[in-house]
Order: C-alpha cells, then sequence, then structure tokens
C-alpha cells in the first residue's frame, strides 16, 4: 500500500513537472513573438517618418517686357522681340512649405540662359550671382530663396536684361534644387525678329 501510494505521489510530481515546464516554453515564445512585433512595428515607423518631413512647392511666374513699352508693362504671353534691341525678363518665385519644419528653409533656384553666343544677359534687378559655366551659349546665375507657409509666402523677383546681336532666340530655364520637385521647373523661349521699317524713298 505504501509502494502505491510512493508511486502515486512520483508520478504526480512528474506530471507536475511537465505542466511547470511547458508554461515556461510558452512563456518563452511568448516573450519572441512580443519581440517580433515590436521590431515590426519600429520599422512600420521608419516607414512612415517620411509622412512627416516638410515638403516644397514652387510658383514661378515668368513675363517680358521691351524697353519702349508703356509704363514698362510687362506680360507672359509675348514671344516677339525686335533682333536689335534690348528686353527685359522678370521672374517671381514663391517657395511654400506644407510643414511648420519647413519655414526658412534655404532654397537655390538657378536662372539658366541658352543662347548666349550672340544675346547678352545681365542682372537688372534682383540679388541673383552669376555662375560660372565654361560654355560661352550658356549664361547661369543663382539666387537663394526661404521657404515660408503659403499665407505667409511672398515672391522674390530678378530682372535680366538682354541684348541680342544676331540671336534668333534665347531660352530661360528657372530650376530649383533637389528639395523642390522637378515638375515645378520651368522653361521659357522668346525669338527675336528682324526690325522692319518702311521704305520713305517709294513714292
Amino acid at each position: 500500500m505504501k509502494k502505491r501510494v510512493k508511486w502515486t505521489s512520483l508520478i504526480a510530481i512528474m506530471l507536475l513537472a511537465v505542466v511547470v515546464f511547458s508554461g515556461c516554453s510558452k512563456k518563452t515564445g511568448d516573450t519572441s513573438s512580443g519581440e517580433s512585433a515590436s521590431a515590426a512595428s519600429e520599422e512600420t515607423k521608419e516607414e512612415k517618418k517620411g509622412l512627416f518631413d516638410a515638403s516644397f512647392s514652387a510658383e514661378t511666374t515668368i513675363s517680358y517686357s521691351a524697353g519702349n513699352d508703356s509704363s514698362w508693362a510687362y506680360g507672359n504671353q509675348r514671344k516677339e522681340f525686335p533682333d536689335g534691341e534690348p528686353c527685359y525678363v522678370r521672374i517671381s518665385s514663391t517657395m511654400i512649405t506644407d510643414k511648420k519644419g519647413g519655414v526658412d528653409k534655404e532654397i537655390t533656384v538657378t536662372y539658366r540662359f541658352t543662347g548666349t553666343e550672340k544675346c547678352s544677359v545681365e542682372i537688372s534687378d534682383g540679388q541673383a550671382q552669376k555662375v560660372d559655366t565654361n560654355d560661352a551659349n550658356v549664361t547661369e546665375y543663382s539666387m537663394t530663396l526661404n521657404a515660408a507657409k503659403a499665407k505667409k509666402a511672398k515672391e522674390s523677383i530678378v530682372i535680366f536684361r538682354y541684348s541680342p546681336a544676331g540671336a534668333s532666340q534665347i531660352a530661360l530655364e528657372v530650376i530649383y534644387d533637389d528639395q523642390v520637385d522637378a515638375k515645378y521647373d520651368t522653361r521659357n523661349t522668346i525669338y527675336f525678329t528682324k526690325s522692319t521699317k518702311p521704305n520713305n524713298e517709294a513714292h
């Protein structure tokens, strides 16, 4: 009888040990799963982090004026100018950011003129600085702009003078640095035509 009780007690202890061991194993496995879930959550946060970064957009307006225009009026529809007279291009840029973290962020804008072998380009108004291109047919200027939220954003204006000397056309590109999507860059071309004078000698 005592032996039977002894064996029964031994079996009970073994069963208890098995149950306890299984519980520990499950707990360890749950911890591992918890750590994996936590790591996955951190990766998701890293992927979504970009959503909170500031982005930038640009509003650009390009207009032209001839030296003999009344009141120096600028227009963005005119495309042809006399080849023997200077004309002016007015470029307005407004830098906008969508988040507070982007306010006052410096954006570099480049003004690239192609066709300057027969048409000189010089700055008339603004703070743009000339850049050495080592290409006689390409002239570049650059300027730093500061971004602001849409309601407080102000336009930055620069004016250049074209002095054609036999050029048939000149192309202007307004290029913002890599912080601004390339879709906001602008290209614009004007043409120089031969001026015609009335023949007063013919009757």
